[in-house]
């Protein structure tokens, strides 16, 4: 049997994330970027302000922008579910394995979003922070993700499919283990992913290692692509040959 879901919930959670990318923001501004009646939008502003998740500021007219909670339970989120906990260590190990960069990412429904990071000790180096969502086309993560995806999956992505390797491609990534990027997300810079998967079979995230090309040179991809490969597998809990 079908369970009837609550307009008023899926409307506060529209407004977080709407307000996230505009804040801070007026009631009707946030009422038409939403294409919703402003009087609803302005019920759903005074409970979530009432509950602590938004804030006015001092501008007149008011103008809304979120509070330090989003951050508090994202926090504790990241510290008590079962494969960021895990990723953490293991990027740490894998960062001072390969002096750089290396952190997980997390498929949220179509999105890639960055969940965990070990920052590489070097001078330059990448930057990405967690809760940054990357672009799948063409990057390393989307390579490494796409292998393990049937055309119908990958197509749900709506991207570009000009993006897409060749299934030849995507049979290389698998049997190696690991995807390569080379200065797609930023130029001057190298990326090598490997697909987390579940019990299924199915991608659930990726790790990365990346860094300056000066350092990750085609000479070091193998070596670094089976850290990035061996680090997926154990936070996925499968052989690193299957």
């Amino acid at each position: 049997m079908a369970v009837k879901t609550l307009g008023t919930l899926s409307r506060g959670l529209r407004i977080v994330e709407v307000m996230a990318t505009h804040q801070p923001v007026g009631l009707s501004d946030l009422a038409r970027l939403m294409s919703e009646d402003k009087s609803a939008v302005q019920r759903t502003l005074a409970t979530l302000d009432d509950e602590g998740w938004i804030r006015p500021t001092s501008d007149t007219p008011r103008r809304w922008e979120l509070t330090n909670k989003m951050l508090m339970v994202a926090s504790t989120a990241l510290t008590t579910a079962p494969l960021p906990v895990r990723a953490r260590t293991l990027m740490g190990t894998l960062r001072n394995t390969t002096g750089e960069t290396a952190y997980f990412a997390m498929l949220e429904g179509t999105a890639v979003v960055v969940v965990d990071v070990a920052e590489g000790n070097q001078a330059v180096r990448t930057a990405v922070r967690p809760g940054q969502s990357l672009p799948v086309t063409s990057s390393a993560v989307g390579h490494a993700l796409f292998a393990h995806l049937d055309a119908g999956q990958r197509a749900e992505f709506a991207v570009d499919p000009s993006a897409f390797l060749s299934d030849e491609d995507y049979s290389e990534i698998r049997a190696r283990g690991w995807s390569l990027s080379e200065g797609f997300v930023r130029q001057g810079t190298t990326s090598l992913a490997a697909a987390v998967r579940d019990r299924s079979g199915h991608p659930v995230g990726a790790v990365v290692v990346s860094g300056p090309d000066t350092r990750i040179t085609p000479e070091k991809y193998a070596e670094i692509g089976a850290h990035v490969r061996d680090a997926a597998s154990e936070l996925g809990g499968r052989p690193p040959s299957s």
